[in-house]
């Protein structure tokens, strides 16, 4: 796929803008709140408020994933790939949209089915899995509440899979009839 040969400002390009802004603000949600179950235990002293925040967060709207992270190895597992895997994704595919890069099309739909697959399983879990198999209990209300923090967790990757996708099939498209001529 090749670069775009023009440089169209972010603000004329308003859904490459929603994806900016929604992989600028990844980064520090994730480096801030998502990852610091998984941080090293030597770090605990400067992690306090970071710590805290998770604890309120956890205790006020028991989110049984954050709350329980050292029993569901599963979602565990989920969190180091956004540390490792994502993190850098969010970088680059800032980077790539700020420039009005075509090459980052592709990874942004491989990042989008990869979050998605992470996040399905988490909706799943909260409203079908047995009490005895969660951290703590639950209620509706509480189900509910955490529905709708991880539902856009969800829906907005899939309008960017397909946004993404289209445009993949789109410059391959153009790629393949240059080829052919």
């Amino acid at each position: 796929m090749a670069r775009s040969s023009t440089r169209v400002p972010l603000s004329a390009r308003p859904k490459d803008m929603a994806m900016f802004i929604y992989f600028v603000l990844h980064v520090p949600m994730t480096l801030l709140m998502d990852c610091v179950p998984i941080y090293p235990a030597v770090l605990a002293p400067l992690l306090k408020p970071l710590i805290a925040f998770q604890d309120y967060y956890v205790n006020t709207y028991r989110d049984p994933f954050m709350g329980g992270i050292e029993m569901m190895t599963w979602f565990k597992t989920f969190v180091h790939m956004e540390g490792l895997v994502q993190v850098p994704i969010f970088i680059y595919a800032a980077r790539c949209l700020y420039r009005n890069d075509r090459r980052v099309y592709l990874p942004i739909c491989i990042y989008c089915a990869h979050v998605i697959t992470t996040v399905i399983p988490c909706l799943t879990s909260l409203h079908f899995e047995s009490v005895d198999r969660m951290p703590f209990e639950v209620t509706e209300e509480q189900k509910l509440f955490l529905t709708s923090v991880y539902l856009p967790w969800l829906l907005f990757p899939l309008w960017m899979l397909y946004e993404n996708f289209n445009r993949v099939r789109h410059y391959e498209g153009l790629a393949g009839a240059k080829k052919a001529k």
